[in-house]
C-alpha cells in the first residue's frame, strides 16, 4: 500500500434499515465522499443494504453487514408489537458497539458518519451521527426516559446532523423538543432534484415501509391508479423486483433518481408514506402529496399532522386508503435546494 492510499480518508457510513427511507437520504452523503475520491465503507442490512448496492453498484464501495435487530411489524397492533422488541433493539446497540470496534481496527476507519445507528461510534475516531428524531414520539409520561435515552446515546457521536432547516420547519418537534448542544442543521438530504423533464403519469404511487404494510400499501395504491384510465406509475420499493406495465398502470421496482425526479415533477397527485425521507424527497422537488402514516408509528402520524398544519398536506389512514377513499391534493411546499449544506458539513468533518 503506497503513501498516498494510506493518507486517503477511510469513511464507514452505517445506516439503519427499518426500510429503505435512511439508505436514500444517506445516498448523497456516500456519493460525495467517492467523488473525493475517499475510501467508502458502507454498513446496513436487509432492503437497504440491497438498495444501496444497486445505487452504487460499479462504484469502489465495500459493503458490509452490520449487526441489527429483525424489527416485525404486525397488521393490528402495531405499536404494542413494536414496544416488545424494545429489549431486541438495546442488545442491538451493544452488539453495534463491538462490531464498530472490530471494523475500525480491520479497516483502519478513519470516520463514521452513522444514519440512526446509535451504537456505531467509537471512542477514538470522530463520529457522525444523522437523525431528525432528538425527541422519541413516546407517550407523554415517557418523553422525559426518551429526551434522557436520546441525550445519552449522542454523547458518542462528535457531531449530529439534523437534515432539517435551522427553524426544524421540516421535523418539528421531533427536533425542537430536545436540541443537543452538537447538533448541527444541514439542510434538506435527499437524492432527488428538480428537473424540467416530466414524467407522463398523472398519479404517482410511492409505497414503502416494512412488511405487511409496505405489501398492503402496494396493493391498495395498484386498485386506485387502475381504477381511472389516466397514466399512472407505481414505485415497488423493492429492489430486486422487475418492471411492469399492465393497461394504464407502470410499475418501477427501484428507479434511478433521475427516473423518479421527472416521475414526481410531472405527477398531479402523489401518494406517499409520511415517513421523514419521503418528505424530504418532497421538500427537494417542492412537491405535494397525500400523506399515509404506517399503522403503529407515531413518528409518522405527528410529522403527517405537523405537515397538515404547516403546509395544509392531506392525509388519510391506510385502511382509507384500502378502502380506494382518498381526499383530493392539497397544499404547497416550495422547493428546498438539497445536500449542498450536507455535503460542505461532510467535507469539514472529514478534512478539517
Amino acid at each position: 500500500m503506497n503513501g498516498n492510499e494510506l493518507n486517503r480518508p477511510r469513511v464507514l457510513f452505517a445506516i439503519l434499515d427499518w426500510g429503505m427511507g435512511h439508505a436514500t437520504r444517506s445516498a448523497p452523503l456516500i456519493a460525495h465522499a467517492l467523488d473525493q475520491n475517499w475510501i467508502v465503507h458502507v454498513a446496513s442490512k436487509g432492503t437497504a443494504l440491497a438498495f444501496l448496492r444497486t445505487e452504487f453498484e460499479g462504484t469502489n464501495v465495500i459493503f458490509h453487514s452490520k449487526p441489527g435487530p429483525e424489527i416485525k411489524y404486525a397488521r393490528h397492533g402495531n405499536l404494542l408489537k413494536i414496544a416488545l422488541q424494545i429489549p431486541a433493539f438495546l442488545s442491538s446497540i451493544r452488539s453495534e458497539k463491538r462490531w464498530s470496534v472490530a471494523q475500525v481496527a480491520r479497516h483502519n476507519i478513519s470516520h463514521i458518519v452513522s444514519d440512526n445507528c446509535y451504537g456505531v461510534a467509537h471512542p477514538s475516531v470522530p463520529s457522525a451521527l444523522v437523525s431528525h428524531q432528538l425527541q422519541l414520539p413516546v407517550p407523554y409520561p415517557l418523553r422525559w426516559l426518551a429526551k434522557a435515552f436520546v441525550i445519552q446515546q449522542a454523547k458518542r457521536f462528535e457531531a449530529v446532523w439534523v437534515p432539517d432547516t435551522s427553524d426544524f420547519a421540516l421535523s418539528g418537534s421531533l427536533a425542537s423538543a430536545n436540541p443537543l448542544q452538537h447538533q448541527t442543521s444541514i439542510g434538506v438530504l435527499s437524492r432527488l432534484s428538480l428537473t424540467e423533464e416530466a414524467g407522463p403519469w398523472n398519479r404517482v404511487g410511492m409505497v414503502s415501509g416494512p412488511e405487511p404494510h409496505r405489501s398492503l400499501m402496494e396493493a391498495a395504491l395498484r386498485q386506485w391508479i387502475m381504477a381511472d384510465s389516466s397514466p399512472g406509475l407505481l414505485i415497488a420499493g423493492r429492489p430486486s423486483g422487475q418492471r411492469e406495465q399492465e393497461g394504464n398502470l407502470t410499475v418501477w421496482p427501484n428507479p434511478s433518481r433521475d427516473e423518479l425526479s421527472s416521475a414526481l415533477s410531472g405527477a398531479t397527485t402523489i401518494v406517499c408514506r409520511s415517513g421523514y425521507s419521503s418528505l424530504l424527497d418532497l421538500a427537494a422537488l417542492g412537491k405535494s402529496a397525500i400523506l399515509v402514516p404506517t399503522p403503529g408509528q407515531p413518528e409518522q402520524l405527528q410529522l403527517a399532522r405537523h405537515w397538515k398544519k404547516r403546509w395544509g398536506m392531506a392525509t388519510m389512514s391506510q385502511s382509507e386508503l384500502e378502502r380506494g377513499s382518498l381526499p383530493a391534493t392539497t397544499g404547497e411546499i416550495l422547493a428546498h435546494e438539497p445536500n449542498v449544506l450536507a455535503c460542505s458539513v461532510l467535507q469539514g468533518f472529514v478534512t478539517d
